[in-house]
């Protein structure tokens, strides 16, 4: 399951006042969660700050703009009204759990989602196993309404007829989002889409038969299709039978926008086809097509801003026509509303005009295995090849293997190769195993807040794997290097060592 994002709004810690009806949250958290302070935020733009000791503990009251679903920094999406008095802990199956007021409404919210597994087969992360793929398209969408059914029925035990109608309704698009992932994944077998994988990962693109094997392995994972009416059963309880421009429900409920993205990527290949087929061949139509997409399925006006501000903060990151780049934001501009925004939009616009090629690369100081700090400029002298990746990175791990040998190929010459994980911090052990099981080369280095590092922010990388060039003398080679599985980089290697 994709991973929940919020708005980013510019942080303010609220103060109690005098009068006001607060809401208290206290707690304790795991050690890997454990950073200063958390960030209580919702989708109208609230970010409350809340500090925390040393020890994991916080104890903080706090003025709510509003009744509602919010997102806790490490704990995740918590429900909140003025005078909850909410105590939040972890429970024996390391997830958290709740005690004191409002704690119904949160642990049934939770307990709501866990029971999935009681329905359909599912992995620890709630990832649809084999039986569950194999399963019959009636029979399974007969089990997502039983389990809507019975999380509507713990919810109902909650005296908030706001909290029972919006948590009921987040449930049945959090069914919608599994119905979705069992259309797109029905009949796959399991094993052969792991092997397909690896496949991808490891195998040499560079091998005029790679192709056609990759091909055959991929239809042989497909052992059942579904049929034109087991299609249109699901398409229309996925894509077509509700409302995509409800905004309390998107302010509200996160699996109704994780519904919509879905939506909103998907007809992309049927409706906005002739977009798809044109960006095959154009860039700048590549990169503006979610916008293009949102702008003309996404009529609401608060919905209707925030598509506009995150499809103009992906495509500025993406852009490499300076001219198509300008204009784009120069139309933001004219017209922004949410001053937020509009100084994230600023801030994206600015790296991209100060961090392009020729200019001085931002420097940064990371972590390696042992723990020693690396900077940028303790390689100065050297050409720097920087690969930013993730241990969770399926395209990112297919070019570890090309990677190795442009390192061996260029051993003792002027260039350094880095490897800058974007991985989480308390996936930090994760990182080093997997460095040290796969024998990695190079400086592996470890970014200290992901993809909020300084230097990923400067770059603007929002999509991995993103290689960059440096010079000798610290100036940007290349913002957006051409990948070691590309043929053309020992080419222009070659060239540049030549020259220096």
């Amino acid at each position: 399951m994709k991973s929940i994002i919020l708005t980013l709004i510019p942080c303010t810690l609220l103060f109690a006042t005098a009068g006001a009806q607060q809401t208290t949250l206290s707690g304790k958290l795991n050690g890997n969660d454990i950073t200063t302070p958390l960030h209580l935020k919702n989708m109208t733009g609230a970010d409350l700050l809340i500090p925390v000791n040393g020890d994991g503990t916080f104890n903080s009251k706090v003025n709510l703009p509003a009744k509602g679903f919010y997102s806790l920094t490490g704990v995740g999406q918590l429900y909140l009204e003025p005078g909850y008095q909410l105590e939040i802990a972890l429970g024996p199956d390391s997830s958290y759990r709740f005690s004191g007021k409002g704690s119904m409404e949160n642990n049934a919210t939770s307990d709501a989602r866990k029971a999935l597994s009681k329905y359909v087969q599912t992995s620890p992360e709630r990832i649809l196993g084999q039986e569950a793929l194999y399963t019959p398209v009636p029979v399974f969408i007969s089990k997502m309404e039983a389990f809507v059914k019975d999380g509507q029925h713990s919810f109902d035990q909650s005296s908030s007829a706001f909290f029972r109608e919006m948590a009921g309704k987040d449930l049945s698009y959090y069914a919608k989002y599994v119905l979705a992932d069992y259309s797109l994944f029905y009949g796959t077998d399991l094993q052969k889409q792991e092997a397909f994988y690896k496949m991808m990962e490891t195998g040499n693109r560079m091998d005029t038969a790679f192709q056609r094997r990759l091909s055959e392995a991929g239809r042989a994972m497909r052992v059942k299709r579904l049929d034109s009416t087991e299609r249109k059963l699901l398409d229309n309880i996925t894509m077509n039978n509700w409302d995509k421009n409800d905004a309390v429900l998107f302010q509200q409920s996160a699996w109704y926008r994780e519904v919509l993205e879905h939506y909103l990527s998907t007809v992309r290949y049927t409706k906005y086809r002739h977009l798809f087929e044109a960006s095959v061949k154009d860039d700048n139509i590549r990169t503006l097509m979610d916008l293009y997409i949102s702008k003309g399925e996404i009529t609401d006006p608060f919905m209707s801003e925030y598509y506009t501000y995150t499809g103009t903060q992906s495509a500025l990151k993406m852009l490499k026509d300076k001219r198509v780049r300008d204009s784009l934001y120069k139309d933001y501009i004219a017209g922004a509303k949410n001053p937020a925004h509009l100084k994230e939009i600023q801030g994206i616009y600015r790296n991209a005009n100060t961090y392009g090629d020729n200019s001085p690369a931002p420097d940064f100081s990371y972590e390696d295995v042992s723990g020693k700090k690396v900077s940028l400029k303790d390689l100065r002298g050297k050409y720097v090849y920087i690969d930013v990746w993730a241990t969770w990175c399926g395209p990112c791990k297919m070019e570890i293997p090309h990677l190795s040998k442009i390192e061996a190929l260029y051993d003792h010459k002027k260039i350094q190769f880095v490897s800058l994980s974007v991985d989480k911090k308390a996936d930090k052990q994760k990182w080093k195993d997997f460095v040290q099981k796969g024998n990695l080369k190079g400086i592996q280095l470890l970014a200290d807040k992901d993809f909020q590092s300084d230097f990923i922010q400067k770059f603007n990388i929002n999509a991995i794997p993103r290689f960059i060039l440096i010079a000798p003398d610290g100036k940007i080679v290349s913002a957006d290097a051409l990948r070691p599985s590309n043929p053309e980089l020992k080419a222009l290697l070659d060239k540049l060592l030549t020259e220096g």
